[in-house]
């Protein structure tokens, strides 16, 4: 009988290492963490975007999303995570000056917007609650923690088809 191929690779006793996990695998297990552990949607993904892109700006940044939790201050129109989304690919592709391109940044907009709908089948925060069958409901919180943390890996995969992030990956946390 032939040796398992996998074990008889590693000496006795050893675990393999483990190759480190793609950057958008990777912040979206961080923003669904951020999620649990508290912070609103947008902040979420706000959050897990500056650390993967190697904490470009500071902290206090990631304000700017706090205000967009149920869908704007509770309005449930916008999706925060997507609002965050946008945020982020703003912060990573944006222009900062008025002869700077906005192409970046709108574009990537537009796609994380298709994405959103096309994945969650809705347009509004409040249609994504609605078949969750309310806020407060755990199907709700298990849906948005998936939600976000796949939004966040949105933004990082546009940032590195485009060439938006620099080499340096997100460390173990």
């Amino acid at each position: 009988m032939d040796a398992d191929p996998l074990v008889s690779q590693h000496a006795p006793g050893r675990t393999p290492a483990l190759a480190p996990a793609p950057r958008a695998a990777q912040v979206e297990l961080r923003a669904a963490t951020l999620y649990e552990r508290g912070f609103h949607c947008g902040e979420s993904v706000l959050i897990a975007v500056n650390e993967t892109a190697g904490g470009r700006f500071p902290p206090e940044v990631m304000r700017l999303a706090s205000g967009f939790c149920e869908g704007i201050g509770g309005s449930r129109c916008l999706c925060g995570a997507l609002a965050g989304a946008v945020m982020a690919a703003g912060l990573l592709a944006g222009r900062e000056a008025p002869t700077d391109r906005w192409e970046p940044s709108y574009e990537a907009a537009a796609e994380l917007r298709e994405r959103w709908i096309e994945d969650q089948h809705a347009t509004t925060c409040q249609e994504v609650v609605d078949r969750c069958g309310g806020m407060e409901l755990p199907a709700r919180w298990a849906h948005c923690t998936m939600l976000v943390g796949r939004t966040a890996r949105w933004v990082i995969e546009i940032a590195e088809r485009e060439g938006w992030l620099s080499d340096r990956a997100l460390t173990d946390r």
